[in-house]
Formats: C-alpha cells, sequence, structure tokens
C-alpha cells in the first residue's frame, strides 16, 4: 500500500525544529499547542499593505517604501500569485520521492529584470529598532526554497518591509506608520534535509523525545499521567 501522502506547513516544520515530540502529537492525534495571543492590529496592517502593493501592482508601478529602498525590481503580477497569498492553497512544492508537500503563505513577490523572484514579507513593529529574527530569516530561506524547487528563478535575496509605529507628535485617534525595508540573503540549503526528516516522523508510529526545554508537551505528560 502506498505511503500516505503528507502536508506539512511552513509554521509545522518550525514546530519540528522547535519541539519534535508536539510536531508528532500535533499530525498524530491532534494535540494542538495553546494559540497565542491573536495580532489583530498586524493583521490589519498586513490586509492595508496587500491591498496598497496591488494598486500600484495594477499601475505597473512601485510603493514609494520600495522606490526608496532603490531596489530594481517590479511587483510580480503572476496569476499564482492569489493562491500564493491564500491560507488554503500558499506556495507549494509536492516533493515525488518523499510523497509529501511544503507549504506557506506569502505576503508579496519582487521580479527583477532577469525574470528572478525574491519573496517580500510585511512586518509591523512598535519598536525602536527593526530586528531580523531567526525565524524570520528561516521563514524567507523556506519560501526562497519552495520557489525554486517548483521551477522559478530565484534571486538569493528576501525582503522584509517594516512598517514601524512613529510614537512622536499627538495620537488623536490615528497611528502614523514609517515603512523601512530591509534586505536579507537567503539560505535555503538546511530545508531539504530538514523536510525529510520531518516527513519521516510524521510517517512514525513511535513518539518521539520531547526538546529538553518543551513545557507544552511535557504538560500533556503530566496530564496524561494523572489519568492513569
Amino acid at each position: 500500500m502506498a505511503e500516505k501522502h503528507i502536508k506539512i506547513s511552513r509554521s509545522g516544520l518550525k514546530l519540528f525544529e522547535e519541539c519534535p515530540r508536539c510536531f508528532w502529537l500535533n499530525l498524530h492525534h491532534k494535540i494542538k499547542r495553546p494559540p497565542g495571543y491573536p495580532y489583530t492590529l498586524s493583521g490589519a496592517v498586513d490586509y492595508l499593505a496587500k491591498r496598497e502593493f496591488d494598486s500600484f501592482r495594477e499601475k505597473n508601478d512601485l510603493p514609494a517604501v520600495i522606490k526608496k529602498a532603490g531596489i530594481e525590481a517590479k511587483l510580480f503580477s503572476g496569476r499564482e500569485l492569489a493562491d500564493w497569498r491564500s491560507n488554503f492553497t500558499g506556495v507549494r512544492y509536492q516533493d515525488p520521492e518523499l510523497n509529501a508537500t511544503l507549504y506557506g503563505a506569502i505576503d508579496d513577490i519582487l521580479e527583477f529584470p532577469d525574470g528572478s523572484l525574491a519573496v517580500v514579507d510585511y512586518k509591523s513593529t512598535g519598536a525602536r529598532e527593526i530586528t531580523i529574527y531567526s525565524d524570520y530569516q528561516k521563514q524567507m530561506d523556506i519560501y526562497s526554497y519552495i520557489l525554486a524547487k517548483s521551477g522559478y528563478k530565484t534571486k538569493d535575496k528576501a525582503y522584509f518591509v517594516f512598517y514601524i509605529v512613529q510614537k512622536d507628535g499627538d495620537f488623536n485617534d490615528r497611528l502614523n506608520f514609517k515603512g523601512e525595508v530591509r534586505e536579507i540573503t537567503v539560505d535555503p540549503s538546511w530545508v531539504e534535509e530538514t523536510f525529510k526528516q520531518a516527513v519521516n516522523l510524521a510517517r512514525s508510529e513511535e513518539m518521539p523525545q520531547s526538546a529538553t526545554d518543551c513545557k507544552h508537551c511535557q504538560f500533556v505528560t503530566d496530564i496524561q499521567a494523572l489519568g492513569q
């Protein structure tokens, strides 16, 4: 009998790296980590940024924040973009040897004169200093990997558009943001092996050890012990 097809999201691969046991419990027993606080303000900024970028896309123009950064590219306008942005489809790569799919939803894409693509991600922050966290880096590594494996020519760069809350001046029921672009070099070299390991674990019937510092699956163990 053929092995069941496995689908792993970008956040699922992140969970595998953080704690294999939490990843396994999620897939095998639908035991999920408690959700974090909903970032409704960040979601609203993402929505408004997409709408603004799309308005420039229709005019074959670039938003001021991209022009200011001096990036010699245009906004990607392929039909695929609608699916790549959707949480229900996303940008995805199906590995025929693993019989598994890696996927995730992106914010936007820049297309360069040579036809290569680079991922764009919108971020909002109230911090004074912009920080590129490890998870941000890996997020772009994964998306670039998926695009490349799907047959698209990709840049070794990706771009964050940070919308920073401006805290000077009066509020007057209005938040003012300043947009800034940060370029990073992507490194997808680690993704393939990590994806393979995650798929193999997803197919395993044996529960793995938890990460030594994981409090989430330890809580599950404590609850199970109380029930015995």
